[in-house]
C-alpha cells in the first residue's frame, strides 16, 4: 500500500512539473482593463497582457483599443494596427533573446531574465472632421547578459473618419522643405540644454529616419528624438514640440491638422489621454471591474488633462 501511495506521489509530482514546463513555453494572457471616454460613442480600453516563454521571459505589453456601439471600419482598422505593432516588437524581442543563447547559457539561472515592457501615450485631437488618435509607444527590452536594458519609441497617428493613417509628409504642402524647417526648429531647442554638438547635429539632420516619432497634440508636433539620438544614452530620450505657429505656412490646407493650425482654441478644448495612467489606474481597477460586470457598459470614467509626455 505504502509502494502504490509512493508511485502516486512520484506520478503527480512529475505530472505537474511537466505542465509547468509546458506552460512556460505558451504565451498566457491576463486581462485588466479600463474604459475610457474618447468622443461621440468611441471609447479607449486600456490593455494589459502578461506573457511568459523560456528562457525566463516575461512581456508586459499596455495598449489601447477603441470600441465604439456603432458601425466604424476606421476603428475596426485602428485596433488591428495596435494589435500589429505590439505583437511585432513582441517577436523581434523573442528573436533576439533567441540569439543570445549562447551568452544566456553561461549566465546561473537564478540570475537570468528577459523583461520587455511596451507602453503607449495617447492624445485625441478632434480637427475639423477629423478625429485624429495619436499613439506613441515605449518600448524597454532588457535580454540577460547585456550592460543594460534599451529603450525606444514607435508612432501612430491615425484619422479615424477616414480610416487611415496619416504619414508626416501628409500634413505639408509639397516640396515645402518641411524636414528642413522640422531640423532648424528642433536643434535651437535641444542646443540650450544639451552639449555634444556632433549627436545633436547628426540626430537632427534633415532625414525621415530622425523625425519618424512625431505626434499630433492640439497645440504643436510632439517629436521625440531616442536614446542616443541626439545625447549620450544616459541622458535618454528627447522631446521637442513644434508649434503649429511655426508650421503654419507649410501645412497643407487639406491637411488633417488644417483646423488646429487655423483655430488652435477649438483644438485647443479637445480631450487629451495619457497612457502611462494604467499602473496608477489599477489602484481602483477592483471596484470598476464589479461595476463592468452589473452593466452592459460600464461607466465612463474622463481622463485627467494630460498629454504626451
Amino acid at each position: 500500500m505504502k509502494k502504490m501511495m509512493w508511485i502516486v506521489v512520484v506520478w503527480l509530482t512529475c505530472f505537474a512539473c511537466a505542465f509547468a514546463e509546458s506552460a512556460a513555453d505558451d504565451s498566457t494572457g491576463h486581462d485588466d482593463t479600463r474604459i475610457f471616454h474618447v468622443y461621440d460613442d468611441v471609447d479607449l480600453i486600456s490593455t494589459i497582457k502578461f506573457q511568459y516563454g523560456r528562457p525566463r521571459i516575461i512581456i508586459k505589453s499596455v495598449f489601447p483599443q477603441l470600441e465604439s456601439d456603432t458601425d466604424r471600419q476606421g476603428i475596426t482598422n485602428f485596433n488591428q494596427l495596435v494589435l500589429n505593432v505590439v505583437n511585432t516588437k513582441i517577436t523581434e524581442y523573442k528573436q533576439q533573446v533567441a540569439s543570445n543563447q549562447d551568452l544566456q547559457k553561461k549566465i546561473p539561472k537564478e540570475q537570468l531574465k528577459n523583461d520587455l515592457y511596451v507602453d503607449y501615450d495617447t492624445s485625441f485631437v478632434q480637427s475639423g472632421k477629423h478625429p485624429i488618435i495619436s499613439i506613441r509607444f515605449s518600448v524597454q527590452g532588457y535580454i540577460g547578459g547585456m550592460a543594460h536594458p534599451y529603450h525606444h519609441h514607435v508612432v501612430l497617428n491615425y484619422d479615424l473618419e477616414n480610416d487611415k493613417s496619416i504619414e508626416l509628409s501628409d500634413l505639408f504642402i509639397p516640396e515645402s522643405n518641411y524636414l528642413a524647417v522640422l531640423s532648424e526648429y528642433t536643434r535651437g531647442m535641444l542646443a540650450k540644454r544639451l552639449t555634444n554638438a556632433n549627436l545633436l547635429e547628426d540626430g537632427t539632420a534633415p532625414t525621415p529616419a530622425n523625425f519618424k516619432n512625431w505626434n499630433i497634440k492640439p497645440n504643436g508636433l510632439l517629436i521625440t528624438f531616442d536614446e542616443a539620438q541626439v545625447a549620450p544614452y544616459v541622458e535618454g530620450a528627447q522631446t521637442v514640440l513644434v508649434p503649429y505657429s511655426v508650421l503654419k505656412k507649410i501645412v497643407a490646407h487639406d491637411a488633417p491638422i488644417a483646423s488646429c493650425v487655423t483655430n488652435k482654441r477649438r483644438c485647443s478644448r479637445s480631450n487629451l489621454l495619457t497612457g502611462g495612467f494604467i499602473d496608477e489606474a489599477n489602484r481602483t481597477s477592483v471596484k470598476s471591474s464589479h461595476m463592468a460586470a452589473k452593466a452592459k457598459r460600464p461607466v465612463m470614467e474622463k481622463m485627467p488633462p494630460l498629454a504626451l509626455r
